[in-house]
C-alpha cells in the first residue's frame, strides 16, 4: 500500500516595497494631505516629552519655515494653528527661568524667518494670539509668568517686522484687523490675556520704534484701542484700556515726564507748598554734561529691553502723540454710536482731558495739596483728636459712666431719678447730676493727686536740707561751747522750713468724720460684722454640725517626711461616699409635670432632618429595589 504525503501549503512572503512603489503610492495621495501629515509629524516632535527631540525640532523649524515660504504651498491660517499647538506644549514643558527665556526668544525670532514675507509673519503672530486666547484658562499659576513673557517677546518682534516695512499703512491695517478678531474682540475669550495685551502694547511699541515713528503712525495703532474702549461692555476692560493706553500715552509725553519729575521732587520735600506749580526746576550745566556722558556710554553698550536683577533699568523712548486725532475719533464715536448716559459721560470726560492736554497743560495727577493755616500737622492732628474725643463723650459718655458703676449703685441711682421730668434734651444733664462725685470730677481728682505729689516732694526736699544743716552744725561745733547757736541758713531754706511746719501741723490736726461724736438723742448704734467675720462664723457652725466618720468613710494615710524631732506623722484624707446619691426617677417625673409648656410626646417625629439638604438629589443605587425617588426627602 502506497501512502501519499499531503502537500504542504506555504504562504507567499510579501514583496519588499521598492522606491518606485513608494513613489507610485505617493502619487495617488494628494499633496495637500502629505503637507498636513508633515505638519502633524512636526507637531508631535515639538510636543514630545524628550528634551533632545524637542530642541532638535526647534532648530529644524526655522529652516522649514523658510523653505515652505518659498514653495508653491503657501501657509494658511490652519497650518499655523496646528504648528502653534505643538509650540504651546513645547513652552509648557520647558523648565528653569533661563531656559524658558531662551526658548521664548527663539520662538519670537521665528516671526522674521519667512524670507521677507511679512504677510506670513503677521499670520504666524495672529495664530499665536488665537491659540493663547483659547488656552489661557488652562495655564496654572506656576506657568503663567513664562507665557506672559512669551506674549511680550512675540509682540516685540512682530512690531520690529512692521518697522522693517517702514510702518506700512496696509500692513498695520492687517495687523489691527487680526487683533480685533482675537484679543480685541467684542466678546473676548479670556479677559486676562486682553488686559495683559493692553498693558504692554505701547511699551513694546516704544522699544521697537526707538524714536523712529511719527505721530500719524502712532495714531494708526491707537485707533482700534479708542474704538474698543467705546464699544466694549466690560467695565474692567474699559478701565484698563483707559489707564494703560490713553493715560499711559499722556504720562510718557514731554508734559507727563516733566510733571512726574516735579511731583517726585515735591513729594520728597514733604509738600512744602500748597500747589505743584510753585515748584520750579533749576537748570545747571552739570546735568547736561552728565546726560551727554551717559548717552555716550549707552550708545557704546547694548541697551536692555527688559528689566533684570542687578539694577538694570529700561529706557523707554517717547512716542509722539497727536491729541487732535484722538479727539476726532472720540467725537465720531459719540455722534455715530448709541450710548447710555454713563458711557457718554465717561467719553466726554476723556475728551475734556485731551482738550486740556492740547492747550499745553498736563491734565492728570495731583495739582494741589491742602495746607492748614496757622497750625502744624501735629497740632492739627491733636486738635482733631480732641474734637473726636469731645464728640464721643457727648454721644457715649453718660452710658459709659453708668457702666462703671456696679449693679447695686446703678439701681439706686436710677431709683433716685424722677423720670417724669426726663426727656431727650435733659437726659444727659440729669444723669450727670445724679452720678457720684468720683465719676463727675475726674479732673479735680487728678489735680488733687498732682498737688499731694508736689507736697510730698516739698517735704522730702526740706528734710534733706535739715539733715545737711545738722551735719554742718556738728562740724562747726567746738567742745566747751554750750551756748545756743543761731540759725544761719539762707532765707530760701527758712521759707521752706516754715512752709513744711505749717503742712505738718495741718496733717497732725485730728479730722472729725462724725463717727467719734457721741450719740444724739433718738439715735441707736448697730454693729454690722464684716464679710470676713461672717464667713469665719459660718465655717465654725459648719464644722460643728458635720457628723463624725462612720463605716462608709474611707481613710487614706499619706506618708509624710520625718519631722525634726524624729516623730512620724500621718495626714488623713477623708472621702465621704455618703453624699454620693443618684437622681431618683420620681423627681424627674415631677419636674416634667411641673413644666406644662414643654409637653412630652413619645410618638412625636421631628419635622425636619438635622442634616442640611443638598441642592441636587443623590445618585440612586442600581441594586436598590425600593421606590425610586426623584427629589431629596429632606427638602
Amino acid at each position: 500500500m502506497v501512502t501519499r504525503k499531503k502537500p504542504i501549503k506555504r504562504r507567499a512572503e510579501p514583496a519588499i516595497p521598492t522606491k518606485e512603489d513608494e513613489e507610485e503610492s505617493k502619487r495617488d495621495v494628494p499633496k495637500e494631505l502629505l503637507v498636513i501629515a508633515q505638519e502633524v509629524k512636526i507637531v508631535r516632535a515639538l510636543a514630545c516629552n524628550d528634551v533632545t527631540k524637542r530642541n532638535r525640532q526647534i532648530r529644524k523649524l526655522r529652516k522649514w519655515f523658510k523653505l515652505r515660504a518659498n514653495s508653491s504651498f503657501s501657509f494658511t491660517e490652519d497650518d499655523f494653528l496646528r504648528i502653534w499647538k505643538g509650540l504651546y506644549y513645547n513652552m509648557w514643558m520647558s523648565d528653569k527661568p533661563l531656559v524658558q527665556e531662551d526658548l521664548a526668544e527663539q520662538l519670537a525670532q521665528m516671526v522674521d524667518s519667512f524670507d521677507g514675507n511679512t504677510t506670513c509673519s503677521l499670520a504666524y503672530f495672529s495664530a499665536f494670539m488665537r491659540v493663547m486666547c483659547q488656552e489661557w484658562f488652562g495655564i496654572d499659576q506656576w506657568r503663567m509668568d513664562k507665557f506672559l513673557m512669551l506674549v511680550r517677546r512675540m509682540l516685540r518682534y512682530c512690531l520690529k517686522v512692521l518697522k522693517q516695512s517702514k510702518w506700512s499703512k496696509d500692513l498695520i491695517d492687517i495687523f489691527n484687523r487680526q487683533m480685533k478678531e482675537s484679543v480685541l474682540a467684542d466678546q473676548p475669550k479670556s479677559r486676562g490675556m486682553t488686559m495683559h495685551y493692553l498693558d504692554i502694547f505701547f511699551e513694546e511699541l516704544a522699544k521697537a520704534a526707538n524714536g523712529e515713528i511719527t505721530s500719524s503712525q502712532v495714531n494708526l495703532f491707537l485707533r482700534p484701542f479708542v474704538t474698543y474702549m467705546g464699544t466694549q461692555r466690560d467695565a474692567k476692560l474699559v478701565a484698563q484700556c483707559r489707564t494703560r493706553v490713553l493715560y499711559h500715552l499722556l504720562y510718557q509725553s514731554e508734559l507727563g515726564r516733566e510733571y512726574s519729575e516735579k511731583y517726585s521732587a515735591w513729594k520728597e520735600m514733604g509738600f512744602p507748598t500748597a500747589s505743584i506749580d510753585d515748584v520750579e526746576k533749576l537748570d545747571s550745566g552739570f546735568d547736561e554734561e552728565m546726560d551727554d556722558e551717559e548717552g555716550d556710554e549707552n550708545k557704546s553698550s547694548q541697551l536692555s529691553l527688559d528689566p533684570r536683577a542687578g539694577n538694570v533699568d529700561v529706557q523707554m523712548p517717547e512716542l509722539p502723540l497727536n491729541a487732535d486725532a484722538v479727539l476726532d475719533e472720540l467725537q465720531n464715536l459719540l455722534r455715530t454710536q448709541d450710548y447710555n448716559a454713563k458711557r457718554r459721560k465717561g467719553l466726554r470726560k476723556i475728551i475734556q482731558i485731551f482738550e486740556t492736554y492740547k492747550s499745553g497743560e498736563f491734565p492728570l495727577g495731583v495739582r494741589e495739596m491742602p495746607k492748614p493755616d496757622g497750625q502744624t500737622l501735629s497740632e492739627l492732628i491733636e486738635q482733631k483728636v480732641r474734637d473726636a474725643d469731645k464728640v464721643e463723650e457727648e454721644v457715649f459718655g453718660t452710658g459709659r459712666k453708668l457702666k462703671k458703676l456696679n449693679k447695686a449703685k446703678r439701681k439706686r441711682l436710677l431709683q433716685s431719678i424722677n423720670f417724669d421730668e426726663v426727656d431727650e434734651d435733659n437726659y444727659d444733664e440729669i444723669i450727670n447730676q445724679a452720678l457720684p462725685a468720683e465719676l463727675k470730677k475726674k479732673v479735680k481728682r487728678n489735680a488733687k493727686v498732682r498737688k499731694s505729689m508736689q507736697k510730698s516732694w516739698l517735704v522730702e526736699e526740706v528734710k534733706a536740707d535739715e539733715q545737711q544743716d545738722q551735719i554742718e552744725q556738728q562740724e562747726t561745733h567746738k567742745p566747751g561751747q554750750d551756748q545756743e547757736q543761731e540759725d544761719t541758713s539762707p532765707p530760701k531754706k527758712k521759707a521752706k522750713k516754715a512752709k513744711t511746719t505749717q503742712v505738718q501741723q495741718k496733717e497732725e490736726e485730728p479730722k472729725s468724720n462724725g463717727w467719734d461724736d457721741p450719740l444724739q438723742p433718738g439715735e441707736q448704734e448697730f454693729f454690722v460684722p464684716s464679710r470676713k467675720e461672717q464667713t469665719k462664723e459660718a465655717n465654725t457652725k459648719f464644722q460643728l454640725t458635720t457628723p463624725k466618720p462612720n463605716k462608709s468613710t474611707l481613710q487614706f494615710a499619706t506618708p509624710q517626711p520625718p519631722s525634726v524631732s524624729g516623730s512620724s506623722s500621718k495626714k488623713r484624707v477623708r472621702i465621704m461616699t455618703k453624699c454620693n446619691s443618684a437622681y431618683p426617677k420620681s423627681d424627674y417625673y415631677r419636674q416634667l409635670k411641673l413644666s406644662p409648656q414643654l409637653p412630652y410626646d413619645a410618638d412625636r417625629v421631628p419635622g425636619k432632618s438635622a442634616l442640611k439638604p443638598h441642592v441636587l438629589p443623590g445618585p440612586i443605587h442600581p441594586n436598590f429595589k425600593g421606590a425610586k425617588r426623584l427629589f431629596n426627602d429632606t427638602l
